[in-house]
């Protein structure tokens, strides 16, 4: 085994890469350079991905855990081999190989008639319907490798579990009826696959819908280079369905949109107004929209940590715990002072930063947002966690004003592309403002660096990372700050 070529054999994930777009799939294989790099907040989901794991196996007892190094397939293939010859009957991260196809099954459990049951792990709150063919290709490898298959089994994390009694972590559900509906397709779709990787050139295949779905390709930004957001894709709250069909016939692009094409009156304004190029500016909703703001203002954002197994009393799996926030506050003379907190240690964060949040934050006046359901749930959160501040916490959320609801209704720029988040109208209205220059530039990476910086005994690296956090908390509030000054000067 060792003499084979491993790089054009097929794994798991090459599998569900080529469910997902063959095209993918190839360059996965042959042209791997073109990927775009991987956001920093996937090292977060990773390492959680594999602290559910290890988690999930103690629930089993003592399991055999293939430790072999996992770069070295096939003798990760033979120890597991030999774990079941040695009579081994729960394995952890066993690794089979068949039809040119290797998998790596979280966890295999032995029944009393030599049969076996597969367990997939999932940091999940819901099994996916992507999950169900990962599991086919699982049995099909594994029963090619000589191994009886009774059962598979979906184990995901229950919402419902509470800190600290963690005995209900999971929910395991048999989902065998369902991957025997896919079986059937792994074989052909293991040798339409060989035969891709082998094409001298990419497969010529449309963007799509499928560019997204189920998981974020990371090829997208290479095959939509030349499309920007000009795509039939692009049109708000059109059908998937017609999406789908409009894609089959090859209509890429609005300019391909026959102009007899049924569309609600939104979606036509939406084409005009990309095919236009301009700023629609609504000013007198703008200023309606203004008249609501009560002084002093406060500009408020958090950073939460959001993990898989909860680890401070009373919260649930997935919980937004909020670990620091940034306010500017603005009085009615311009006045503007500056209020934050970070948590520094691995103690629960929450009394703490509600304590210097209710500290800060005015009895009175508007409290500036950008997208109040976010703040809305974690202000609401900490007062049902936390009563005795529900008083101040109530008033801070029965004040809450949404900035994001200016560009969501009464201000559009093409250079926005189809988006109303504070990264994509930052750089159109405040260019001088940029989160690029930032060693933390988006929200799930700060529950990374944050992660990383409690833990870190290195001092040096941890001021850096504290740092790092503040500036990037404090640009979200800044941000909003000379927004509303723009906004002001619009009206």
């Amino acid at each position: 085994m060792t003499g084979k070529n491993m790089s054009k054999n097929l794994s798991k994930s090459k599998y569900l890469s080529g469910l997902q777009c063959e095209k993918r799939l190839w360059l996965e294989i042959n042209d791997p350079d073109k990927a775009s790099e991987a956001p920093e907040y996937q090292k977060r989901l990773f390492e959680q991905g594999k602290e559910v794991g290890i988690t999930a196996r103690s629930y089993f007892g003592e399991g055999y855990l293939i430790n072999t190094d996992r770069s070295k397939i096939y003798n990760c293939v033979g120890e597991t081999q030999n774990a079941i010859a040695r009579g081994k009957s729960i394995i952890f991260e066993g690794t089979f190989f068949h039809d040119n196809t290797f998998v790596m099954a979280n966890i295999i459990k032995k029944n009393k008639d030599e049969s076996w049951d597969i367990i997939e792990v999932k940091s999940a709150i819901s099994i996916k319907d992507e999950y169900i063919p990962d599991l086919a290709v699982q049995k099909y490898v594994l029963e090619g490798s000589g191994l009886k298959i009774n059962g598979t089994w979906i184990m995901y994390i229950n919402r419902k579990c509470v800190y600290p009694d963690l005995s209900n972590l999971f929910v395991i559900k048999d989902v065998s009826d369902r991957v025997e509906e896919k079986i059937h397709e792994v074989s052909g779709n293991i040798t339409t696959f060989k035969d891709v990787i082998k094409f001298e050139n990419e497969p010529k295949i449309l963007i799509g819908p499928h560019c997204n779905s189920p998981y974020a390709c990371p090829f997208k930004e290479y095959c939509w280079q030349n499309v920007g957001n000009r795509t039939v894709f692009n049109i708000p709250k059109l059908d998937y369905n017609k999406k789908i069909e409009l894609r089959e016939r090859g209509i890429i692009l609005l300019e391909q949109l026959p102009n007899d094409y049924p569309l609600t009156d939104v979606q036509r304004k939406y084409i005009n107004w990309i095919f236009n190029g301009q700023t629609e500016i609504d000013h007198v909703g703008i200023r309606k929209k203004l008249s609501k703001l009560e002084y002093p203002l406060h500009f408020l954002d958090f950073e939460t940590d959001s993990s898989a197994i909860p680890r401070f009393n009373g919260t649930r799996p997935f919980d937004k715990i909020p670990f620091q926030y940034s306010c500017y506050i603005m009085y009615k003379n311009r006045d503007i002072e500056h209020f934050e907190y970070i948590h520094l240690d691995q103690t629960d964060p929450r009394l703490p930063l509600l304590e210097s949040l209710v500290k800060n934050i005015k009895q009175k006046g508007s409290v500036v947002v950008y997208y109040a359901p976010f703040e809305r749930e974690v202000l609401t959160s900490l007062a049902k966690s936390f009563p005795e501040h529900s008083l101040q916490l109530t008033s801070i959320t029965n004040r809450l004003w949404d900035q994001f609801d200016i560009f969501k209704r009464y201000y559009k720029h093409p250079d926005f592309r189809n988006s109303n988040s504070l990264k994509s109208v930052l750089p159109v209205l405040i260019p001088e403002l940029s989160y690029k220059e930032l060693a933390v530039g988006e929200g799930n990476q700060a529950q990374l660096v944050w992660n990383l910086m409690i833990r870190t005994k290195n001092e040096v690296d941890k001021n850096q990372m504290i740092e790092d956090l503040r500036a990037y908390c404090k640009m979200d509030t800044l941000a909003m700050v000379e927004i509303h000054k723009l906004l002001k000067n619009i009206v």
